[in-house]
């Protein structure tokens, strides 16, 4: 049987990244993505939901993360969904549900007028990791997004 554990989630995040080391002294960092869904109810009216979604980057993506992103920056985080069981300070064993980060895009945070300035020119960004200072238009974001449920279908 076939499995496939891919998540490509685009959303703010919502505090600073902190470097961490583990006793094995590999360094990683959790950040807290938050989506927003928007959707007009029965009554018409828009209605909003935050999903808050926890994300884990090791090594040197961590520490660019560290470096390069703040508080309510755009991120795009493709990984994987995993669940770790760990015993908490009292005792009491826990759960916890993230996303394993294999990939993270620092998308531009920009208003309206910037958005539309964009999208009347032709010319695209490329797309980038944390080596690259540059930031990913909305029309990129969307084509990759696109390619990656292509690939996940075939």
């Amino acid at each position: 049987m076939i499995s496939l554990n891919r998540v490509i989630v685009v959303g703010n995040l919502t505090r600073d990244p902190e470097l961490k080391v583990t006793a094995s002294n590999r360094r990683f960092t959790i950040m807290t993505v938050a989506i927003n869904d928007f959707w007009k109810n029965q009554n018409g009216e828009l209605t909003k939901k935050t999903t808050y979604l926890s994300v884990i980057a090791w090594g040197s993506l961590a520490e660019n993360c560290v470096k390069y992103l703040k508080k309510g920056r755009s991120v795009m985080v493709e990984g994987r969904i995993e669940t770790d069981k760990y015993e908490d300070k009292n005792g009491i064993k826990q759960n916890v549900t993230r996303i394993n980060c294999s990939n993270i895009l620092f998308l531009e945070n920009s208003s309206k007028k910037e958005n539309e300035e964009e999208d009347n020119t032709n010319s695209e960004k490329p797309a980038y990791t944390t080596k690259s200072k540059n930031s990913v238009p909305k029309k990129v974001i969307k084509r990759k997004v696109e390619e990656a449920a292509e690939a996940s279908i075939l």
